[in-house]
């Protein structure tokens, strides 16, 4: 009897040891392999389930369960969800820096190396725009809806991509030849009718710098150099913004000389690898630097979005955003800040939110040099 036992036993382990992987129908498998600050691949599972519940299939050798699409940012028509989620999630390799953006205050870039050759795309955290030049200084960009035309996503792809890289802060993508990466395709089970990759390089913290010539107001109103009147509203001017500051806590610095400025810009820009050149500072104009302080990922950000005078007490308002729920980061430590320049001088600056609540500040916000 226990011998068999043993023999049955032995015979159905053979059996789904030699089983094989039926998949659903019409299976394509679609990827997007993220490197740089992003450094994941996505995996999307096309296929059509018929009269069944579910099905399987093996990706890289795992089985993974396949069942009909989730609500996620990340589904797309035709797809099916993968061990309960919109798409099949695995860590990729890290490359050496394949990309070097910065954007100016006029709107422009200058690619400085995109050992890619690919494509660029930009986004400021609201919206996509495709760069006319993979190289070059004062590139000018084309909007766009996500990263359509990037590798050999579908537009589906591509915006839902776009969607969930939205919101964290100024990122620059370039477009990577598949055939480059160190990461293989992955083996699918049964094999697929129809696999397609796509390989991206992320950089984060894009930084803004002053353009060579001339600046660009972000909020209408006086004339640069102009002060403004009681109560009234302030020209803003974004001088440079990004997210690699040395500030290891919140906090709001403004300067009166242009010492104090230098100290600021080197503040911003104290985690990167060189300091831009320093605008000059108008004897009549005042500039402040608000710092969000150090987070564990990318995703966030800090914008001053209005400037009111009252006597003698400026008061900027500021947005700061934070990754949503699922969303793709950038896996590294983030401090995000952006550089205002007002005119007039001001005893009292104060710091808000939309609500009109106080920015929150460590040791050191708030002085004026």
């Amino acid at each position: 009897m226990t011998k068999t036992l043993t023999a049955a036993l032995v015979v159905s382990a053979g059996l789904l040891a030699g089983c094989t992987m039926t998949g659903p129908g019409n299976l394509k498998v679609h990827e997007a392999l993220l490197y740089g600050s992003s450094q994941e691949r996505l995996v999307w599972v096309y296929g059509n389930l018929g009269g069944s519940a579910q099905s399987s299939v093996k990706l890289g050798g795992t089985a993974a369960e396949l069942r009909s699409q989730v609500q996620d940012p990340l589904a797309v028509p035709g797809t099916l969800s993968v061990n309960g989620k919109a798409v099949y999630r695995l860590g990729t390799s890290t490359l050496t820096p394949k990309l070097s953006v910065t954007r100016d205050t006029r709107g422009l870039f200058n690619v400085a190396m995109n050992e890619a050759g690919g494509t660029v795309y930009y986004t400021d955290g609201r919206t996509w725009t495709r760069l006319n030049a993979g190289t070059g200084s004062g590139v000018g960009g084309t909007p766009v809806s996500g990263l359509r035309g990037a590798g050999n996503l579908t537009d589906a792809e591509a915006d839902a991509l776009g969607t969930v890289l939205l919101n964290q802060g100024a990122l620059a993508i370039a477009v990577l030849d598949p055939a480059s990466v160190p990461d293989a395709p992955l083996s699918v089970e049964p094999a697929p009718g129809e696999y397609r990759r796509t390989a991206l390089y992320v950089q984060a913290g894009v930084p803004t710098v002053t353009a060579t010539t001339g600046t660009v107001t972000t909020t209408p109103g006086t004339p640069t150099g102009t002060a403004p009147t009681p109560g009234g509203r302030v020209n803003l001017t974004e001088l440079a913004s990004g997210s690699n500051a040395s500030a290891s806590t919140a906090a709001v610095q403004v300067a009166t000389t242009q010492s104090a400025l230098s100290a600021l810009y080197n503040i911003a820009y104290g985690r990167q690898t060189g300091t831009p050149s320093v605008p000059s500072l108008p004897a009549s104009d005042t500039v402040v630097g608000v710092f969000l302080g150090q987070r564990a990922t990318g995703g966030y950000g800090v914008r001053v979005t209005g400037a009111t005078a009252q006597d003698d007490t400026l008061t900027l308002t500021v947005t700061v955003t934070a990754p949503g729920p699922g969303s793709i980061t950038t896996q590294a430590l983030t401090s995000p800040w952006t550089i205002v320049r007002v005119p007039g001088r001001y005893r009292d600056v104060r710091v808000v939110d939309s609500l009109g609540r106080p920015f929150p500040v460590g040791t050191g916000g708030g002085e004026v040099r």
